[in-house]
């Protein structure tokens, strides 16, 4: 009989050599947490867990009993499309799209949303249903004692009040949506539920609802065809008929509170849209504001597309006015041989065509905040086109307007600029403040200072006096980032945020922590300089629980701070206190990466998530101290089944001298006496992501835990630019890193391949001009010739593309006039005779950042040379992949072209024949499911 020991180790090797690879079946069922919540009194956890593809559920857990219960939340659906209205960066991830999760204020019931179920939805489809007749999600009320559950069907959406448990309030849709028109909103069934002994009160066409956060008020708009539109204010507690606040044909719209819900404002359209006030302690709503009003612009209109806010207190209402739209002029009634449809592109125009167009929507509903004071009853408009934008203070006496007009050209090839005024309400007196700076002026929340960044330090701006303070100018520090290598002046490292009293704002340098009075009278490194000794920075951890006053610092509670070292980046958390004048407390730091956690709102309980590149971020339970932690979820136990491996930094230096870092990812079991392939991905700098976990999923990047899993070692290195040689910089940087892991002696140096995706495709582009390290190359929507690009236009937002040469990404630091030579040496383009390594392209035609023509330079270039070059257009697709099935396949197409080149494996059939268009026109070609 074997000793117990090596029974042990027998064991051990048997369940390591029973691991297996990922393969692309392995996407779909993987899962991911989101939208936890701990109750308040810190008894209970909820999440939700979806896989990529299929159904969701819900999941509560008793903390104390270790019980659970689930529930089904069906298919999350695709994030939205991109808003290009708004300016963003080109690798703006997505925004997160969830269910509403709430626990309510005594932690005895659990009251969230769901999602349709996939295969509702399939039917939908199949079905050809309209968009509005899809299929809809649920609201699920489950008592936390018995287990009990509470389904309601189409709900659109659900009010819990904060501070009460007595009543829910839930929109329901209706089973087939009514037609509209631009005089009707759409409306369901308001549904006012007793939580305690489950009576429903049901009313009818109701377009929009608020229950005060005391539970006690239920206000309503309803839109009918009769004169039961309205406004209604109902008291959920008895059976009293719901009261009109005003009535009357009309449509009626934007419900608006001051922070202590005292007065309610909105507005009402019958037939001239018009401003109402209710004082809670009144009968009825009164008419504020029409356009009869004194003062009010002439030809101008309520606009009931803008936001409406009461200010603290509910002394001031403000909201949108604007110009009566023009009459539209059809051309329909002309032949259609007799139309004429036309740009003019004209160089005195502040944003060209393609920029007016994706704008058109904004511009045609644009409205401009105007104020209404409640005690003295007087209208007053404080912007217009010439300010074009006034943000209230809290308490409504002053607003900040912004122009651009001045700047707006330089947008197409600098920063964004704009003159920032200081307004007030009142008189609408403007008083200019801030000349053509960058950033937006934000309000204390006193009211009395507001904060910009102007590219170097912090300022304040006192209100009413107008008084400019230097915060952070004496500090001895820099507030912008310290390692910014592009041309321009560096962004700031953020802000914390204020206290409530408006006493101090909290200011991040690259490690610590100020603590600065507004005013300049005193500025203290409240983390006491421990994050530049160590090299460790600090940010404070926000916890919110749905209060008004969570927008603000509570200074007489601890601060949590999040911490990451800047050399190793593990990371933790530590502790301090306003006023305190010993070093922060250290709580916990591991070579982990630790997102911010959760909180119960009045219990010691936390939720958090650590995670490695080989643990998934599961949630934990501990209490502030952060010393024990207790593991409460178990997302994807399959991964127990499969071959994971580790992450690593590296450090090497660039050809310039620069010190540098880089993530090397090995496979589990990696033996060093033996040679691997090995897969490069480059972007800028991504080291600070070694301890992160990355998921397995299909997308137009590498996935390096799939490669990692099919036995590739993967290097991430870090970039260091120089301005003016965005191509040599990666060149001097991605080699000697290559070099740094192939003197470790386990690489086969006939076997290295690349990756890279939009600006990583870009220097990717170039590299395989200037060397031959490389066995295979991928770029995605690589930019090829930097002077047609310049010129060029990024079509998401009809944006000229000149900026990111002369000052962002790009680095050339100015105009192709001022630096031809640099464009022309930076451009993969002018040296494509020199490439001799085999090139995967993807570039979409639909692309909305890098123009689809700028792959096609490229490869007709190494296509005219006879190089080897491959380009997959996903039709109608993006900058990246957004529609699942294209991602499936390009992720395998991209495993067998790096699986040829560098495992030697099967030539697949597409490199060989390419997959001719005639062939293509029954269907999608086979890549993903061809590998099932």
């Amino acid at each position: 009989m074997l000793p117990r020991f090596a029974l042990g180790l027998l064991l051990s090797a048997c369940l390591l050599a029973a691991k297996r690879p990922l393969t692309p079946a392995d996407f779909n069922v993987w899962r991911h947490i989101q939208n936890q919540r701990l109750s308040n009194d810190g008894h209970y956890l909820a999440y939700a867990l979806f896989p990529q593809e299929g159904d969701g559920e819900l999941i509560v857990r008793d903390l104390a009993t270790g019980k659970e219960q689930r529930e089904p939340i069906g298919e999350l659906p695709p994030p939205p499309p991109p808003n290009y209205a708004i300016p963003q960066p080109e690798d703006t991830p997505p925004p997160a799209v969830g269910i509403a999760v709430k626990f309510s204020s005594d932690s005895r019931l659990l009251v969230f949303s769901t999602f349709a179920p996939r295969a509702e939805l399939e039917q939908g489809r199949r079905e050809k249903r309209k968009p509005e007749d899809m299929p809809k999600g649920e609201l699920v009320i489950m008592n936390l004692a018995s287990g009990a559950v509470f389904r309601a069907p189409r709900v659109k959406s659900f009010e819990l009040p904060i501070n009460v448990t007595n009543f829910v309030a839930y929109l329901q849709a209706r089973e087939k949506a009514l037609p509209r028109t631009p005089k009707t909103l759409e409306t369901g069934e308001l549904i006012l539920r007793n939580l305690k002994d489950g009576s429903e009160r049901k009313f009818r066409n109701v377009a929009e609802y608020t229950l005060t956060r005391d539970g006690k008020t239920l206000v309503y708009a309803a839109d009918s065809a009769d004169n039961a539109s309205g406004v209604y204010a109902v008291a959920p507690e008895g059976e009293s008929a719901a009261v009109a606040l005003v009535s009357g044909k009309g449509k009626y719209s934007k419900l608006a509170w001051d922070d202590e819900q005292t007065r309610l404002a909105f507005l009402a359209e019958r037939p001239k849209c018009a401003l109402y006030s209710w004082d809670r302690r009144a009968a009825t709503a009164s008419e504020i504001v029409s356009e009869e009003t004194a003062g009010f612009p002439a030809g101008w209109v309520i606009s009931d597309r803008s936001t409406l806010d009461v200010s603290n207190g509910g002394r001031r209402i403000f909201f949108g006015t604007a110009r009566k739209p023009p009459v539209e002029k059809s051309l329909s009634e002309l032949p259609a041989d007799e139309r004429v449809s036309v740009d003019l592109w004209s160089w005195k125009d502040d944003h060209i065509q393609p920029m007016q167009k994706i704008r058109a929507a904004v511009e045609r509903s644009r409205s401009y905040r105007a104020a209404y004071d409640v005690t003295s009853k007087k209208f007053m408009q404080l912007a217009d086109p010439t300010m074009y934008e006034a943000l209230p203070s809290d308490d409504g006496s002053y607003a900040l307007g912004s122009d651009d007009r001045a700047y707006r050209r330089m947008q197409e090839y600098d920063a964004s600029y704009e003159d920032s005024y200081i307004v007030n309400t009142a008189t609408g007196e403007r008083k200019v403040v801030a000349r053509k700076h960058t950033g937006r002026l934000s309000w204390s929340p006193d009211s009395k200072h507001a904060l910009f960044y102007d590219g170097k330090d912090w300022i304040t701006i006192s209100v009413p006096g107008s008084q400019t303070i230097n915060l952070t100018a004496k500090l001895g520090v820099s507030f912008g980032r310290e390692e910014f290598d592009a041309p321009g002046r560096p962004p700031a490292y953020g802000l914390a945020g204020w206290t409530k009293d408006g006493k101090y704002v909290l200011l991040y340098d690259r490690f610590d922590v100020w603590q600065c009075r507004p005013d300049g009278s005193s500025a203290v490194n409240m983390t006491q300089g421990v994050g530049r000794r160590e090299r460790i920075a600090l940010r404070l951890v926000r916890f919110e629980y749905d209060s008004p006053d969570d927008r603000w610092i509570n200074p007489s509670k601890p601060l949590l701070l999040r911490a990451d070292n800047d050399d190793t980046h593990d990371s933790g958390f530590y502790r301090t206190t306003f006023g305190g004048k010993g070093a922060p407390e250290k709580l916990i730091m591991a070579a982990k990466f630790f997102a911010p956690p959760i909180k119960a709102r009045d219990a010691d309980v936390y939720a958090s998530a650590p995670s490695s590149f080989g643990q998934y971020p599961d949630l934990l339970i501990s209490d502030g101290t952060f010393h024990e932690f207790r593991k409460v979820t178990d997302a994807n136990p399959q991964m127990a089944e499969l071959s994971w491996g580790s992450a690593e930094l590296v450090h090497f230096d660039s050809t310039d001298g620069k010190p540098l870092q880089g993530i090397l990812y090995k496979p589990e079991n990696f033996d060093p006496t033996k040679k691997y392939p090995l897969i490069v991905y480059i972007y800028e700098r991504l080291s600070q992501g070694v301890h992160n976990f990355i998921e397995p999923r299909p997308q137009h990047t590498l996935n390096v835990s799939y490669y990692v899993s099919n036995g590739y070692l993967v290097l991430l290195p870090d970039i260091a630019y120089k301005i003016g040689y965005p191509g040599q910089s990666a060149l001097n940087c991605v080699l000697p890193a290559i070099q740094s892991v192939v003197n470790k002696g386990f690489v086969d140096e006939h076997a290295i391949g690349i990756q890279g995706h939009s600006w990583g495709g870009y220097q990717i582009a170039y590299m395989i001009t200037r060397t031959n390290r490389f066995r295979a190359a991928a770029a995605g929507a690589p930019v090829a010739d930097m002077i047609s690009a310049y010129d060029g236009i990024r079509w998401g937002p009809g944006l000229p593309r000149q900026f990111q040469y002369e000052r962002t990404q790009s680095r050339i630091g100015g105009s192709l006039w001022e630096y031809p030579l640099r464009y022309i040496e930076n451009s993969p383009i002018f040296m494509a005779d020199r490439v001799t390594t085999p090139l995967l392209m993807l570039q979409n035609d639909n692309d909305d950042a890098v123009p689809w023509y700028q792959g096609i330079e490229y490869f007709l270039a190494l296509r005219r040379l006879n190089k080897e070059v491959y380009m997959f257009t996903y039709n109608g697709e993006f900058h990246g992949l957004r529609r699942r099935a294209d991602q499936k396949d390009y992720a395998v197409r991209l495993q067998q072209f790096f699986d040829y080149y560098l495992k030697g494996a099967e030539k697949p059939d597409w490199m060989e024949h390419g997959i001719p268009y005639i062939e293509k026109q029954g269907g999608a070609p086979g890549g993903y499911s061809d590998q099932q």
